[in-house]
C-alpha cells in the first residue's frame, strides 16, 4: 500500500518519548516489528483511495474543508491505558469520548463529500489507539504481553489532540512499518470562546 490517504494524530514528544520506552521489549520478538518512533500515530480515519486516485479539485475540497473542521475544534486529551496484545500486534488503546466521535464523524462526513466519494468509506477505527508493532508472522501473544506487563514503568501521558494530519501512508508489510514522506497540518482552534 503506497499513497493511502489517512488522518492521523501524532503524539506529542512526551508521549512519544513514553511510547518509546515500552516498544523495547519488542525487540526479542522477530514476528512482531517495531513501529519507526517518528512514525507513531493514531488513526483517526483511513480512506478507500490513493493520492494518485485523487483529483487536484477534490483534494483541495477535503482541505478547505479540514481547515474548517479544525477551526470549529478545540484541543482535547484521550486518557490511554497500558500496551495490550492483539493479534501479535502490541498497542496502546483509550476510550471513544465524545470529541472523539465528533472528530471522527466529521472527518467521515468530509471525505464522503470530496476524496472519498462514490467509494465505500472504511470503518472508523474501533477506539482511539497507537500501535508499537506491528504482526509480520505468526507467534505468541502470550509472551509478548508478558514482556510488557514485565516493564516497570509510570503511567502514560494522555494523547493530546490539538491537531490533524492529513497523510500519504506507506505500508511495508514485511517490515510491518507505516510511514509517509509529507503530511498536511490543520492546527486545532486553542483560543478561548468569545462570550
Amino acid at each position: 500500500m503506497r499513497n493511502r490517504l489517512h488522518i492521523y494524530a501524532l503524539p506529542d514528544p512526551d508521549l512519544r518519548t513514553a511510547l518509546e520506552e515500552r516498544q523495547r521489549v519488542l525487540g526479542a520478538f522477530d514476528y512482531c516489528s517495531i513501529q519507526p518512533a517518528d512514525y507513531l500515530h493514531a488513526t483517526v480515519q483511513q480512506f478507500a483511495v490513493t493520492s494518485d486516485e485523487v483529483s487536484p479539485e477534490e483534494m483541495d475540497a477535503f482541505k478547505a474543508r479540514l481547515k474548517s473542521l479544525a477551526a470549529e475544534t478545540k484541543p482535547f486529551s484521550v486518557e490511554l491505558g497500558e500496551p495490550e496484545v492483539d493479534d501479535y500486534s502490541l498497542g496502546v488503546k483509550g476510550t471513544i469520548t465524545s470529541s472523539w466521535a465528533k472528530l471522527t464523524a466529521a472527518v467521515r462526513d468530509a471525505a464522503a463529500d470530496t476524496i472519498n466519494k462514490g467509494q465505500p468509506l472504511p470503518n472508523a477505527p474501533f477506539n482511539p489507539h497507537l500501535t508499537l508493532g506491528y504482526a509480520v508472522a505468526e507467534g505468541s501473544t502470550e509472551r509478548i504481553q508478558q514482556a510488557s506487563d514485565q516493564l516497570r514503568a509510570s503511567a502514560l501521558p494522555p494523547l493530546t489532540i490539538n491537531e490533524v494530519h492529513f497523510i500519504a501512508v506507506h505500508q511495508d508489510v514485511n517490515r510491518g512499518t507505516f510511514t509517509w514522506d509529507t503530511t498536511y497540518r490543520f492546527p486545532f482552534n486553542d483560543q478561548p470562546s468569545a462570550k
